[in-house]
């Protein structure tokens, strides 16, 4: 998760009041919910606590999380979906630039996907596959760092088994579950104007859409779209993004569903307001500025549990991978060939547990764990004992430390031995070692109280498979450790969204932010079930989100969006960001 450096009276977005209709869905044990047709003003809190009749005022549920149906399944004049999976990967194919033969949404599919095979067991001769780096006694691994190759993942490049564009047998359809604004990622310095995803979600012949929710708890998969937006006006710094924000603003005063899915489709599909469309292939190949650290483009990322032997599954536990989207070329001018590619990479932000461990004594490891390296763990002690979760982080660490992986569940059982520990950091980590003991001195040359465990507990919650299980109460069952959410300073990490029932009206937690597997009533009187969802447009219902983001992360999205908005010229003094600006799994 990446936010603001901000002032400390942004804890208020932890404290404060939340709207009426979300309470009351807190209550009952789920996420957050979709916009109605009311007005907004009976639906928005005022922000950050300051009195309603302040102007400006933002619902989350349309300008920062967008998970109605009505929205995420509107139709074009002549009814096909605006946000359709083969419509996203079309429209990066379209603008790969790649020449000749092209590439289409079908094999840009196939593409991602094949990255789990072996080059033996793959299903394209000309794509990256998991074992085409190997160490030096011949083991898959990616940044030197072992991985899991082949992963069961790899069935879905079989497109006569797993097509995901139809239904029926041998189909995977799937279905957009959230639309998420992430303005507040955008640097300070202006280098790019924040990440704007969408959120796909698999089902099997039927997608989650047309069964009111996936109940396949072993046949999951998980594409969220990560696009990284330029500031068209580099040289204004931040304030050069301020369209973009208005835009996305904008969408709380849109009462009709089909009005805010009309503007999101004109933002990610063809450019507004001065700015490129979002979904081109240039904002999704994860570049960033050597010299400032800053990300330039985006990414794609993958949550994969396709568990079931059934449907191709090897036992694995679940997983999250990375991938950008790359482009060569050689010639030039009209005689220029260009080669289109995705390549699964190292999972940013996410530290391989072995460099942890006491007991791992290889250079990187070393320089990992000196205190004298300004890119290693221990210069990052300090954003990470910042006093809100939304601030604290591990932004400047060197990315020769990310894993190729980062799994979510390295126990496939309740009890079960840990067989995957890739991102376990408080599994080997040694609370009385050697590596403790270089914690606790910059704690204590920072004057903090923490202690080395919550440090590295902190950093847990910033990697992938952290965010999404090992950081939360339910960690233990899961191969995590006991009280691996107490973060210390009286902050607890919030848990993930509910999952398929286990028995009639049990939900345990399922790893996600946003559930694909509950959907959630925006109106009274209105029960979620197929006969709703087989008309989306009209049904009042919306996929929903978990405590982390409905009560800790949304809100304070929602306040530093209006105080940038507030900020620029004419509007009162903006918001620097400082150093505390974190990075992870959260949509």
């Amino acid at each position: 998760m990446r936010a603001i450096g901000a002032p400390t009276d942004r804890l208020r977005s932890f404290h404060g009041a939340i709207p009426a209709r979300l309470s009351i869905l807190l209550l009952l044990g789920v996420g957050a919910c979709g916009p109605s047709e009311e007005p907004v003003h009976e639906n928005a809190e005022a922000i950050g606590g300051k009195p309603a009749e302040q102007p400006l005022v933002i619902n989350i549920d349309r300008s920062l999380m967008i998970t109605d149906l009505p929205t995420l399944e509107a139709k074009d004049s002549k009814g096909n979906f605006l946000f359709s999976l083969e419509r996203v990967l079309g429209q990066l194919a379209a603008t790969s630039g790649s020449n000749p033969g092209g590439l289409d949404a079908v094999k840009l599919y196939q593409s991602i996907f094949d990255t789990n095979n072996t080059k033996a067991g793959g299903f394209l001769s000309d794509g990256q596959h998991c074992d085409d780096e190997k160490d030096a006694n011949g083991r898959p691994v990616l940044n030197g760092f072992p991985i899991e190759c082949p992963r069961q993942e790899g069935a879905l490049a079989d497109l006569s088994k797993h097509n995901p564009y139809c239904s029926g047998p041998g189909c995977d359809p799937y279905t957009p579950i959230a639309i998420a604004n992430r303005f507040d990622l955008a640097p300070g310095n202006g280098q790019n104007c924040g990440q704007f995803r969408i959120i796909f979600a698999k089902g099997s012949q039927e997608s989650p859409l047309k069964t009111a929710g996936n109940q396949l708890l072993l046949n999951r998969n998980l594409l969220i779209f990560e696009a990284i937006l330029p500031n068209p006006k580099p040289a204004f710094g931040l304030k050069g993004c301020a369209k973009v924000a208005e835009l996305w603003a904008g969408l709380t005063n849109m009462h009709k569903p089909s009005e805010r899915a009309e503007e999101l489709e004109r933002f990610f599909f063809k450019g507004a307001s001065g700015f490129p469309a979002a979904l081109r292939w240039e904002h999704f190949t994860g570049e960033w500025d050597p010299q400032t650290g800053e990300a330039l483009s985006g990414q794609i990322r993958s949550n994969q549990f396709l568990n079931d032997a059934a449907v191709g599954g090897l036992g694995q536990p679940w997983q999250l991978r990375e991938y950008h989207l790359r482009r060569s070329c050689n010639g030039k001018a009209k005689k220029q060939n260009c080669k289109a590619e995705v390549r699964m990479v190292p999972t940013q932000v996410n530290p391989e547990a072995s460099l942890f461990s006491d007991n791992n004594t290889s250079p990187r490891a070393i320089s990992f764990r000196n205190p004298n390296n300004a890119t290693g763990f221990i210069s990052q002690v300090p954003a990470l004992a910042l006093s809100d979760p939304n601030l604290f982080n591990m932004n400047r660490l060197g990315k020769e430390f990310n894993g190729g992986q980062s799994t979510s569940q390295p126990a496939l059982l309740p009890g079960g031995t840990p067989v995957v520990n890739d991102t376990n950091y408080n599994f080997v980590f040694n609370p009385n070692g050697a590596f403790a003991a270089k914690i606790q001195a910059k704690l204590n040359a920072i004057g903090s109280s923490l202690t080395p465990a919550e440090i590295v507990r902190r950093a847990q919650s910033q990697a992938c498979g952290g965010c999404h299980e090992l950081a939360t109460s339910t960690a233990p069952i899961f191969g995590g450790v006991a009280n691996a959410e107490r973060l210390g300073g009286g902050i607890v990490w919030p848990n993930v969204a509910p999952g398929p029932e286990s028995a009639p009206g049990v939900r345990p937690l399922a790893f996600t932010q946003v559930s694909d597997s509950v959907l959630v009533p925006t109106a009274t009187g209105v029960t979620c079930n197929k006969a709703c969802t087989a008309e989306p447009d009209s049904c009042q219902c919306a996929w929903a989100v978990s405590p982390a983001l409905a009560t800790a992360f949304l809100p304070f999205r929602r306040d530093y969006l209006v105080d940038y908005l507030q900020s620029l010229p004419g509007k009162g003094n903006p918001h620097g960001r400082g150093e505390g600006e974190g990075d992870g799994e959260l949509f």
